[in-house]
């Protein structure tokens, strides 16, 4: 986004997991060049990065994989879905600290040892891109 002079603060959730769950056959490489393609179809006055510039074919992956999640997610118990909620808020606030967990803990109001803590715990973890 800097190399575009784009404000861009991240990824809308659903796609950051649609991203992180789906096989890339050409690996990082490949997750590389979609990622810079994603971010130069994303228009100027955007601040993420959503599902709905993604070419046509990815688009109807997109939306099978997310339907397929939300059948899921009905059957989950309420301690699964507070968990998963809970990764999703922690992950989006370090996304957009930049990873920083000192500022993040900041802005969730929990200190440091717990954002390690539940980062453990969720297996949360920064990508290496």
């Amino acid at each position: 986004a800097r190399q575009q002079n784009k404000a861009l603060d991240g990824f809308h959730e659903e796609l950051l997991d649609f991203m992180l769950h789906r096989h890339w056959a050409g690996n990082i490489r490949e997750l590389e060049n979609f990622i810079e393609r994603l971010v130069a179809l994303t228009p100027a006055d955007h601040t993420q990065i959503s599902h709905t510039i993604l070419p046509d074919d990815l688009r109807r992956e997109f939306e099978k994989t997310a339907s397929a999640r939300h059948d899921l997610q009905v059957s989950k118990s309420l301690a699964e879905r507070l968990a998963e909620y809970e990764s999703q808020i922690i992950r989006q606030t370090l996304v957009q600290c930049d990873w920083n967990q000192s500022l993040a803990a900041r802005q969730l109001k929990i200190s440091e040892q717990t954002i390690r803590y539940k980062m453990g715990k969720l297996n949360i973890f920064k990508p290496n891109l």
